[in-house]
């Protein structure tokens, strides 16, 4: 399964999860086969992307930041520590995020330097942004040869940094803030300042990490907030390129776009609103076209990408025939000097 903007509907995709109305009702089952026909219908009441089927799952060999089964199990101890911090008013809950922050150090330190992430859009859910923002932290922190007391701080700030978002009462789930009253847009960016005023009297976290907390919307150029500060330390810049770029791919206090987007906008905004050399640790890990993406190259044929290579711009693609939709003609394209990716499809 994989999100596909609207927009890119080219006909013939079977839905992954229904369409729902605002009220829930379902306007177009799981398992229907999209028609080009639909996305006038679709667009009209909002929706900007869907959930569909990939049809060459069985070929593709995905390379994720962690085991599916592990991410799910610290998303679900975190949402646990999260609610019962938040509905009993008992800051003690959230001193079992020592224990996950520890975890997943250890787990990043097992990953080998030069694989190559795979990462798709995702619909935004704060406790699974919390964890991937925390997971990416670390394995930036781990490319800057930081010491592993360094790196559980950053994975406990991390774990806090949104903390704050259970405490406003404005939509957070890809908006435009452009688009947003101004008592809103406030109401939104109060939330780092909720979140540090939670944590400042617990002195079993470090203070970096409730700087981390506080200071995660920042920006190098002093355009961030609550304060426009240039934060110096190394762990508040590191949470702010991760933050933003899975922001960006889940639509968590912005529109949600493409993980080619989201790289791209990073490397742009680099010299000016984060530390590039994070930056470029960042983006040598993950990879531009991630495993389900189908694209067209500059020899006019089309493929999927199956795996990756130590080049996150450069993946093996599967060339697709246009007989039957797919072969078995594999191109890694770190060696085919030639071809390159055109676009994605």
């Amino acid at each position: 399964m994989r999100i596909k903007a609207v927009s890119m509907i080219n006909g013939g995709e079977i839905l992954a999860e229904p369409i729902l109305t605002e009220k829930k009702e379902i306007l177009i089952p799981k398992g229907t086969r999209m028609k080009t026909d639909y996305i006038p219908l679709i667009q009209s009441i909002g929706i900007e992307s869907l959930c569909i089927e990939d049809p060459y799952e069985t070929y593709e060999m995905p390379h994720p930041i962690l085991h599916k089964d592990r991410l799910e199990a610290f998303v679900v101890r975190v949402r646990k520590v999260m609610e019962r911090h938040i509905y009993h008013t008992n800051s003690s809950f959230l001193r079992n995020y020592e224990d996950i922050a520890k975890e997943i150090v250890d787990e990043m330190q097992r990953m080998p330097d030069d694989v190559i992430i795979d990462m798709n859009e995702r619909s935004a859910n704060l406790y699974e942004h919390t964890v991937m923002v925390t997971l990416l932290s670390v394995n930036v922190a781990k490319k800057l040869s930081l010491d592993k007391k360094r790196q559980y701080n950053i994975a406990l700030g991390c774990l806090l940094h949104d903390i704050g978002i259970r405490f406003i009462t404005v939509p957070y789930e890809n908006i435009d803030i452009a688009k947003m009253d101004k008592s809103a847009v406030l109401e939104l960016k109060k939330h780092t300042i909720l979140g540090y005023t939670a944590l400042v009297e617990e002195d079993w976290i470090p203070d970096i990490s409730k700087r981390m907390v506080l200071s995660h919307h920042e920006k190098s150029d002093g355009t961030g907030y609550p304060m426009r500060q240039r934060n110096k330390e190394t762990e508040c810049k590191i949470i702010q390129a991760c933050d933003a770029f899975d922001s960006y791919i889940t639509g968590m206090e912005c529109k949600r776009i493409s993980v080619q987007q989201a790289l791209e906008r990073m490397e742009s905004e680099s010299e000016e609103k984060y530390d590039k050399d994070i930056v470029d640790y960042l983006v040598s890990t993950v990879a531009k076209y991630p495993v389900g993406t189908t694209v067209k190259t500059s020899s006019s044929s089309e493929g999927v990408v199956i795996s990756q290579t130590i080049d996150p711009q450069n993946p093996i693609i599967m060339l697709l025939s246009e007989e039957t939709g797919s072969g078995k003609n594999k191109l890694n394209l770190m060696l085919e000097k030639d071809i390159s990716i055109l676009q994605v499809v």
